[in-house]
């Protein structure tokens, strides 16, 4: 056991969630949801990136994303979280082709009294945001010039995405979390963590791994002096060793509508794909996809993101009460974090401003490495060397 790599106040100070704002989430490639959302012409969801109002929209055969705020005095196209809507501004009716450049001004006279000027749209549009799709994938970025989506993922991480197939039915729910969004992200990359939190939920599925965990017995420690606490030496990551998937054994027996199912991925693994900076999808022996987003609010919360969908159906059904079903399933076991979380996120407030050492141990590599990641890019901190 090592010292940690990360400092409390990353997890409670606004001066920090700004920088992740300018340096995270206005530069890199986002998941933004299913394309099954939004199946249909008109069809959009929103998605709030550190309070910018991004609308996904499905517009003549394309998806585009953009900036939902009117270039006239920040009104909206769409008034609900998602539906279908023609891209007309709610507020006074303003008209953008395909989300993108003005092109209908109702009763355009009052808005310019001189008629040589009152047909020109002078350049004004809504923000486009650029788009990658893949699989049953969306992806957005809000950089002017984005990075390529290959330098942020790796190819075995797309071939998993393209693997996926399409989705079919599926269903979303959102709620407020009172912790910082780091703290989950960093949690579903803890692979010990379930023994102890999720003891009835995982063990009876997750064999292998639970044989494992009773078979290493508790070590008796004994006391010894610790001021000099080495420091774990890794150098900052490469953005795209931030991703990555691993496949535990999953045997959870079999269900009435294995056989309606296109199973494309493994139906003996849990698939999980992590999805840096803010994303967690996986796949439940294949049965169906969970796509978890984290999307800050403020220094010490945000919104928690869960979609659940269905991999392709061979035959068609009503797949809306086993979705309700397995959403509420998810949600408990989400609610058995954050009932720690939320307790840590109070530990982290308090000791931000005192003395106090926290621990890491070697399992804790992945975590360690996102940690790095955010000290040296992120917050530009200087990295500290062996003591």
């Amino acid at each position: 056991m090592k010292q940690a790599v990360f400092k409390p106040e990353w997890y409670v100070s606004p001066e920090y969630a700004e920088y992740e704002r300018v340096r995270l989430f206005e530069k890199l490639w986002l998941a933004a949801g299913f394309s099954s959302a939004i199946r249909n012409n008109g069809d959009y969801f929103v998605l709030m990136i550190h309070g910018q109002r991004v609308l996904v929209h499905r517009l003549g055969g394309e998806i585009v994303a953009y900036v939902d705020a009117c270039p006239h005095r920040g009104g909206v196209i769409a008034t609900a979280e998602m539906g279908n809507t023609r891209p007309v501004c709610k507020y006074h009716g303003w008209a953008f082709r395909e989300g993108r450049e003005l092109t209908g001004v109702p009763m355009a006279s009052q808005f310019e009294h001189d008629g040589a000027l009152r047909d020109r749209s002078c350049g004004r549009r809504l923000k486009p945001l650029a788009v990658h799709c893949v699989g049953p994938l969306i992806f957005v970025n809000l950089a002017e010039q984005p990075l390529p989506f290959e330098e942020q993922f790796s190819a075995e991480l797309i071939a998993w995405f393209e693997r996926m197939g399409q989705t079919s039915a599926m269903i979303q729910l959102s709620f407020k979390c009172d912790f910082n969004w780091k703290l989950n992200a960093e949690n579903v990359r803890d692979s010990l963590h379930p023994f102890f939190v999720h003891a009835d939920s995982f063990s009876p599925v997750l064999p292998k791994a639970t044989e494992a965990f009773s078979q290493d017995r508790m070590v008796r420690l004994r006391p010894t002096e610790g001021e000099d606490w080495p420091r774990h030496e890794m150098p900052i990551p490469a953005l795209r060793e931030l991703s990555y998937v691993w496949t535990p054994e999953f045997d959870e027996g079999s269900y009435w509508y294995d056989g309606l199912l296109r199973r494309s991925l493994p139906q003996d693994r849990f698939v999980d794909m992590l999805l840096f900076p803010n994303t967690n999808l996986y796949s439940v022996g294949g049965r169906y996809y969970g796509l978890q987003q984290y999307l800050p609010t403020s220094a010490t919360t945000f919104d928690y993101r869960l979609s659940i969908a269905m991999p392709q159906m061979l035959r068609r059904f009503d797949a809306q009460p086993l979705l309700t079903s397995i959403a509420r399933s998810e949600r408990h076991v989400i609610e058995e974090d954050s009932v720690i979380l939320r307790r840590v996120q109070q530990n982290l407030a308090a000791m931000s401003q005192r003395r106090f050492r926290f621990t890491q141990g070697d399992y804790e590599t992945p975590i360690m490495q996102f940690m790095r990641y955010m000290g040296g890019v992120v917050y530009q901190e200087p990295q500290p060397g062996h003591h």
